[in-house]
């Protein structure tokens, strides 16, 4: 068995048993039952006198804590927004009503108005927020906490450069080939070769890299693709490797692997690492049938899609689950350690999270990492192959 104190996947070191959190323990079942039989859908959204940006307060709790979303003039980013605050609000109306008070306000892009919008909860004195907020934003934030040191969760991968008191929440298709990669290892992959279209996209294979190091494995040199075919200085390491890892940016993966494969024979028993964003005609490629993928969103509707659809209507999404799961969290820690439960050491406890995503920790250098269902291609699909673990 390969492994380091670094390896996200309970399959490559053992680890402690996840913590489970105080307000969810009787609710680790396939959909986080509300406590008391509570069944109600979260309360409209209330628009301001004149903006309609929303403002709303859930919950009765003695605890306080904030959403504070930031309206972009995009709609994807607005379907984004809206689909983390409800997911927010579903688990503080069916897991803690009584633990939290959740205030919830809107603000638009502007600094002075994202100024103001921090200045609002930090008159209400919340302890914890989580945020749509970005970039600069948070220096607005911070002008208007006036010097108060509040954790926030941010909607944003581990890529983004954040404050010292932001925390990342979403995981990237990046953090996705790291879980795949410690899954081939798991397999018996030990030397892997990374492929990255562009730039840009090697400088994300590096820290996959770096990760896969730290499982203990040997990484050749990242291979930018060159006029999307691997360059003929990079065949010395095709014959080496055991696991090819295709960065998500890469054009016709089944091309690649094919011309590669016919200029240097590849070492036997190799194993694929490939993205959850692959076309139809991929997934139908032969040379990608195998192929390991991890995915984050298989659970979602598992734990929350019923309580969800009852109380909106459509499907839960993976923002849903992201704003789920943060919100969960909160209530957990909350729940059990009251005005102390927003301390680093709280916040990123060891043994991680369950939420609707599955397993989390939000670890040092502010970073975030998650468990994920393994799946591999075959047949023109993604088939489930293995359970996220239920411990980091």
């Amino acid at each position: 068995m390969v492994g380091s104190e670094h390896t996200t996947r309970s399959f490559l070191r053992a680890g402690a048993l996840a913590l489970l959190l105080a307000s969810l323990s009787s609710c680790q079942t396939d959909d986080f039952k509300p406590a008391g039989g509570d069944g109600g859908a979260p309360t409209a959204m209330t628009p301001g006198s004149d903006t309609g940006l929303y403002s709303q307060t859930l919950g009765s709790g003695p605890v306080k804590v904030a959403y504070l979303g930031v309206r972009r003039p995009d709609q994807p980013s607005r379907q984004a927004d809206s689909e983390y605050r409800d997911g927010a609000a579903l688990a503080v109306n069916t897991l803690g009503s009584d633990v939290v008070k959740l205030t919830m306000l809107e603000t638009t892009e502007k600094p002075e108005a994202v100024e103001d919008a921090a200045k609002t909860l930090a008159r209400e004195q919340v302890a914890f927020i989580i945020t749509t907020a970005r970039g600069a934003e948070f220096e607005a934030i911070q002008r208007g906490l006036g010097g108060l040191q509040i954790p926030m969760v941010s909607f944003q991968t581990n890529e983004a450069v954040l404050p010292e008191n932001v925390y990342p929440f979403l995981s990237s298709p990046a953090d996705s080939l790291i879980e795949s990669a410690s899954f081939a290892m798991a397999e018996g992959a030990t030397h892997a070769v990374i492929l990255a279209s562009s730039p840009a996209e090697k400088v994300q294979a590096e820290r996959i890299a770096q990760q896969i190091k730290a499982f203990g494995g040997k990484v050749e040199p990242v291979v930018e693709l060159a006029g999307g075919a691997l360059p003929a200085k990079a065949l010395g390491s095709w014959a080496k490797a055991d696991m090819v890892v295709l960065m998500p940016g890469i054009k016709s993966p089944g091309d690649v692997l094919k011309k590669a494969d016919a200029a240097k024979p590849p070492r036997p028993g190799r194993r694929i690492v490939a993205s959850a964003v692959l076309t139809a005609q991929d997934l139908n490629e032969p040379k990608l049938t195998g192929s390991i993928v991890c995915r984050y969103d298989q659970n979602v509707q598992a734990r929350i899609g019923s309580r969800y659809m009852a109380s909106y209507g459509m499907p839960a999404s993976a923002q849903a689950g992201y704003g789920f799961d943060a919100m969960a969290m909160a209530i957990g820690l909350a729940g059990r350690f009251r005005e102390v439960a927003f301390a680093p050491e709280r916040i990123m406890a060891p043994d991680g999270f369950s939420g609707s995503l599955g397993v989390f920790r939000l670890e040092g250098e502010r970073k975030v990492r998650r468990n994920c269902d393994i799946f591999k291609i075959a047949k023109g699909s993604y088939v489930f192959f293995q359970k996220a673990p239920p411990t980091l």
